[in-house]
């Protein structure tokens, strides 16, 4: 593949004109927003509205991020342009009256509904040969991705290219980690979802990240900057630098670069930072230097393969698995009902009036209960 360019825009603050301004210069970077889109295409601009939420957690992209992408496109004449998600928790609605732009302030855009489902085939899927979009993926020409920079218990981070796991209806979010269970064959699916729709641009919101126990119930911590490219691969490539977490360890990186959606070499990828002062070309240490967090909280350890990985209940025992923190638990059953697995492998067996419980011989480690769990009450432990 040719040379990836990714733009970094530092931002301190979610102000709603300074974030605008922020994100034309990221978008003028790369050549323009006529780059990207026409202005008779039926544009879908896709935050993460992950749940319903107060934006200082930074579970969901700022809805000033949000609003200044609507804000250029309706400068460009972009008239047939719709925003939203299928979060996991929550209708787009639901999310977007906390943690999106009302209808009212979307610059002519409209409010998608994203819960009516489209059987989408895809026969040159490597991993997935069909997908359950929102009839608004389906309906559209374009699409935006307007990710949030955040940890993720199952793929170490999430963000331009999990990010379009949203495209599919909510409901049908657990049934995917049941079918690709484990990270490396999720990370191809979320392949094939990139590889067969047209998203043509993606801007990471990283002005306040999430590190730790993400990607619903860690930590907001202050990045400073937003990311745009048009290689989603090189994008949270360039997210893994600012951490220093190496992008070969995250599998959507590496699956990405292998399934052919965008570059992972530091050759391969050309760091632009973009000030008022103008644009200059930097090293991925001299970014670092400038923006970087060794302390950011992520999962940096190598994955160690042995014969254990050969005995389920060994490895059960001894593998990566989720636990509930019983104190924070409110007992709302959230987790119970979007574990995935037939039979669940997380109930009330003891009653509920108690916390639930759970069945790691059954439990595949999607940690959906983690990620959907409104109260942080659940997080991840284990080698």
């Amino acid at each position: 593949m040719s040379k990836s360019k990714v733009i970094v825009v530092p931002c301190f603050e979610y102000d709603e004109e300074k974030v605008y301004l922020s994100v034309k210069r990221g978008i003028d970077a790369l050549g323009g927003i006529e780059q990207f889109v026409n202005i008779n295409d039926k544009i879908l601009v896709k935050p993460n509205f992950l749940s319903p939420g107060d934006n200082s957690r930074a579970v969901t992209t700022n809805p000033t991020v949000t609003k200044a992408v609507l804000r250029i496109l309706n400068e460009a004449g972009c008239r047939n342009v719709k925003y939203g998600d299928s979060p996991g928790h929550g209708s787009c609605k639901d999310v977007a009256a906390t943690a999106g732009p009302l209808e009212s302030e979307a610059y002519g855009a409209t409010l998608a509904d994203m819960s009516s489902e489209v059987l989408f085939p895809y026969e040159d899927g490597i991993t997935c040969k069909e997908f359950y979009f929102t009839k608004e993926v389906v309906e559209s020409d374009v699409i935006i991705n307007v990710c949030k920079m955040k940890t993720h218990a199952l793929e170490r981070i999430t963000g331009a290219v999990k990010n379009l796991y949203g495209l599919i209806c909510g409901f049908r979010k657990g049934a995917g980690h049941v079918k690709y269970p484990n990270d490396t064959i999720f990370a191809r699916m979320l392949c094939d979802i990139h590889r067969c729709v047209n998203c043509k641009l993606h801007i990471m919101d990283g002005i306040v990240a999430m590190e730790g126990n993400g990607p619903g119930s860690g930590t907001p911590i202050n990045m400073n900057v937003l990311l745009f490219s048009n290689d989603p691969v090189a994008m949270d490539t360039v997210f893994c630098y600012l951490i220093d977490l190496n992008p070969q360890l995250v599998p959507t990186n590496s699956q990405g670069a292998a399934t052919g959606i965008g570059n992972i070499e530091e050759d391969e990828i050309e760091i632009v930072i973009a000030e008022d002062t103008g644009c200059v070309t930097v090293s991925k240490d001299e970014l670092f230097e400038k923006f970087g967090n060794a302390k950011y909280d992520v999962a940096r350890q190598k994955p160690k393969k042995s014969f254990l990985q050969c005995f389920s209940i060994v490895m059960t025992k001894f593998s990566k698995r989720p636990y509930i923190k019983k104190a924070d638990c409110v007992k709302c059953g959230v987790c119970v009902k979007h574990c995935p697995v037939p039979g669940k492998a997380i109930s009330f067996a003891n009653g509920k009036d108690n916390a639930p419980v759970y069945d790691y011989r059954k439990c595949i480690r999607c940690y959906c209960c983690q990620e959907m769990c409104p109260k942080h009450a659940i997080s991840v432990r284990g080698k």
